[in-house]
């Protein structure tokens, strides 16, 4: 008797022990805190691009196999606002706002495999990469390279005799007004299918989602009319989800500008070329007016879809841009382009920068230089010096304004040149930003300005 009774009490000492230990684990989950997603310092900073780390929390970080320099931010000097390349968001780059609001433009996507092909779920980024090509004063280029796999890591389309599937080069040229392109270089063996042969390919290019830190709700960041929508003659359209799901969709013919109506200051835009095509994305779930769904970003388990659950990061989607224009078109690549950025301004007010973009100014009495005109995928005007001096007009009108311009001018050398407009020499500073990029064929001279004008305009540039 006197050993059963022991043994009774060392089986419910186990037992208390047991239950303390798994009270204890359950307080300490409890206890985790899942902070807001990570972009670096929140005020403004000298404008470029950083290598650097972006912790979570401790235990998502020691899940990755990464060093000191995983991601990439851009900062810039004009706001609070960032352009972040994050492990976290599979390196998908989004524009945070001054008060920490995240939102991307996607990337390209297809359903050849299971689910989505498509870098989002890339959860270990065995394919996704980010590395920086050009970082001076005057602008940053950041290439994201990736392939469109599922969460089983198969890629889309591939070739029978060389096992290459579809792969993507984006190439994003910011500046330092909060303002660049996004070139989109997708290399696809489906692209030389004849009854592929539209503007997009069998493939999605663009997409507006914004992202929730965990315990938020879309409704804490997002307003009611969520998307705002502008053609080039100012008219404007702006998208309600007041229905539960069903968004009243206004869209002026020839819609082809669009911002995202955060609850920010800064809120982020893009621009298509003309022809392109507007629509929203429908549902609604858990009580929200909006869709919201956590299998992506920070979810590391091979999970192609869930809904939210409201206590982890997640995202939504609100609208598609379709049939964008093709910039160029190659036999197995297609490459397309857009204008986008942050701005404080109403979305009428991005008309002036949308018609510097598809309508810039031609230069005119040109010399010193040959001209390859102006680039969109550059925001750029392309030149090559001939001679130390280069002289020229900008014909810029109402139609055709000059906003914020950049050149790209090749055959330079090591010095920085001085820069008369309208007769007045230009100070290096705010206001006008020099990079010299040096490359194998040598160098080219950045030269980005804060200029604004809808009249005719001399430009005048010497070496010193």
């Amino acid at each position: 008797m006197r050993n059963k009774r022991s043994l009774n009490k060392i089986l419910l000492s186990f037992l208390i022990s047991v239950t303390i230990i798994f009270l204890n684990s359950c307080s300490s989950y409890q206890e985790i805190i899942i902070p807001h997603l990570p972009s670096g310092p929140s005020s403004p900073a000298k404008f470029g691009a950083y290598y650097t780390k972006l912790n979570y929390y401790p235990e998502w970080d020691k899940q990755w196999r990464v060093g000191d320099y995983a991601d990439v931010v851009v900062r810039f000097d004009t706001g609070g606002e960032k352009f972040v390349f994050w492990r976290g968001t599979n390196y998908i780059p989004h524009w945070v706002s001054e008060n920490n609001i995240w939102y991307n433009n996607e990337f390209t996507e297809t359903w050849e495999t299971i689910g989505s092909s498509e870098p989002m779920s890339d959860k270990q980024c065995r394919y996704s990469n980010v590395r920086i090509i050009e970082n001076n004063d005057a602008r940053v280029v950041v290439h994201w390279r990736y392939a469109l796999n599922d969460v089983n890591y198969r890629i889309a389309f591939p070739d029978s005799s060389t096992s290459w599937g579809d792969w993507c080069d984006e190439y994003y040229i910011l500046y330092p007004d909060g303002i660049g392109t996004r070139k989109v270089v997708l290399f696809s063996n489906h692209l030389e299918d004849n009854r592929r042969a539209t503007a997009d390919a069998g493939h999605e290019w663009q997409e507006g989602i914004v992202l929730y830190h965990a315990n938020t709700t879309p409704e804490e960041v997002v307003n009611i009319d969520a998307v705002h929508v502008a053609n080039m003659n100012g008219e404007v359209g702006k998208w309600s989800w007041e229905i539960h799901g069903k968004p009243k969709t206004e869209i002026p013919k020839e819609s082809n500008i669009v911002l995202m109506n955060l609850k920010s200051v800064l809120k982020p835009f893009i621009i298509s070329e003309l022809g392109c095509n507007l629509d929203a994305y429908e549902g609604s779930q858990g009580g929200s007016h909006f869709r919201w769904r956590d299998h992506w970003p920070t979810t590391t388990e091979p999970t192609p879809g869930r809904n939210a659950s409201g206590k982890q990061a997640a995202h939504g989607s609100f609208f598609h841009l379709t049939n964008i224009p093709i910039y160029q078109r190659e036999k197995n690549s297609i490459t397309k382009v857009m204008l986008h950025g942050m701005t404080d301004k109403k979305i009428e007010d991005l008309v002036p920068i949308a018609k510097s973009w598809i309508n810039s100014p031609v230069l005119s009495d040109n010399k010193g230089f040959t001209s390859n005109g102006y680039d969109i995928a550059q925001r750029a005007y392309i030149l090559t010096a001939n001679e130390l001096n280069l002289n020229f007009k900008i014909n810029a009108s109402e139609k055709s304004p000059l906003i914020n311009p950049c050149f790209v001018i090749k055959n330079w050398d090591e010095n920085k040149p001085s820069l008369i407009i309208n007769d007045l020499p230009q100070i290096e500073g705010k206001d006008y930003r020099i990079g010299i990029e040096r490359t194998l064929e040598g160098n080219y001279l950045i030269i980005w300005t804060n200029l604004n004008s809808h009249d005719l305009t001399k430009i005048s540039l010497s070496r010193l």
